[in-house]
């Protein structure tokens, strides 16, 4: 027979092991989950970063449908493997107006023949990277309107019904107290970066974060 004391360390050993086990259970997701949400703030933190700064060089001109711009937006998403027609991400810039009757009647149309008469629309569209990785919240215009430019004709977006922006933009706009004036421009930046370095975790965002900006 094992004496008391012997008896009475066996057991707590055993019964260490137990609480270890039932421990384990709940520290070893959060410590993974923790490092998932540290690993996720810092891909958004960089996509909200580059979204901005392309979506301001977007607002100042930068014509992003030549190769060496695109090549600017690629340094600047360095590490996350974008590349200028692929990769591990998509940003997608838009230039949206609102369609005025002093917009039809310039291109010649009657008020029944400018079916976009009010509406929000795109008129310039250009995707950098990987484009079949996410599509743009606010719509997609037809392809057979977006010339190699990126820009979307006036014949088009007066009248063509994939033109017009979708979603909340409009709402967005509003909240925030704005709205475009006639011949004002809003310029959308969006942005979409895949994170493989976080999907082991399968939960919610591990597939990838957006950001986006306005100017």
């Amino acid at each position: 027979m094992f004496p008391i004391d012997m008896r009475r360390k066996r057991d707590q050993k055993g019964n260490a092991l137990i609480e270890l086990a039932a421990v384990s259970i709940v520290i070893i997701p959060l410590f993974f989950g923790t490092v998932g949400i540290g690993i996720n703030l810092g891909h958004m933190n960089q996509a909200v970063q580059i979204s901005r700064d392309t979506g301001h060089m977007y607002a100042k001109g930068v014509d992003f449908s030549q190769a060496s711009n695109q090549s600017v937006v690629v340094n600047l998403a360095v590490g996350t493997g974008i590349t200028a027609n692929g990769g591990n991400g998509v940003v997608i810039l838009s230039q949206i107006i609102q369609v005025y009757q002093a917009d039809c009647q310039a291109a010649g149309y009657s008020n029944g023949q400018c079916t976009n008469l009010g509406q929000l629309v795109f008129t310039n569209r250009i995707d950098i990277g990987n484009s079949s990785l996410r599509n743009s919240n606010y719509g997609t215009p037809s392809s057979g309107i977006v010339n190699s430019s990126g820009n979307i004709a006036a014949a088009d977006y007066l009248t063509n019904a994939s033109a017009v922006v979708t979603g909340s933009f409009n709402s967005e706009l509003t909240a925030a107290g704005l709205t475009l004036s006639d011949g004002a421009v809003a310029y959308l930046t969006e942005l979409y970066l895949s994170t493989p370095d976080i999907s082991y975790l399968g939960t919610v965002g591990s597939g990838g974060v957006y950001a986006k900006a306005v100017f």
